[in-house]
């Protein structure tokens, strides 16, 4: 259950893209701040029903904050601003209208499989914190 001042980041877990993007913000979250759930998984399941997403087009990271959602490159500036740190020189591309960043998002998102390659299934032992890792 999400408690409050949580961070979750919600992820396509068979994505070779997305599994190398949770591999890095694993590593780089010093505040260790972040949770992490699959999209396949029971909470990213109940998630995705309770947004009214499709659960079998896993076409988006989505980045909770308590009861406030994330989703496309918004998610992604929103992470790296909780990140901090270094990261935060990506936020210039914050600048771009959310319309152009998302169009970005959306192509890159839709190749995600054939430039990136899919997982077996989720790869959960990146996760060393208890409790890092949602279902």
């Amino acid at each position: 259950m999400i408690e409050k001042n949580e961070f979750v980041v919600y992820y396509d877990g068979i994505c070779g893209l997305c599994d190398f993007f949770v591999n890095l913000i694993v590593k780089i979250d010093s505040k260790g701040i972040l949770k992490f759930s699959s999209l396949q998984g029971p909470s990213g399941q109940k998630l995705l029903n309770d947004l009214k997403f499709n659960t079998e087009e896993l076409d988006t990271v989505i980045f909770r904050i308590n009861d406030q959602v994330y989703t496309k490159s918004t998610a992604v500036f929103k992470i790296i601003k909780s990140i901090g740190g270094f990261w935060r020189v990506f936020l210039v591309f914050d600048l771009l209208p959310t319309s152009f960043s998302d169009f970005i998002y959306k192509k890159i998102a839709k190749n995600r499989y054939k430039l990136f390659g899919k997982l077996e299934q989720c790869d959960i032992s990146k996760f060393n914190k208890p409790g890092q890792f949602i279902d």
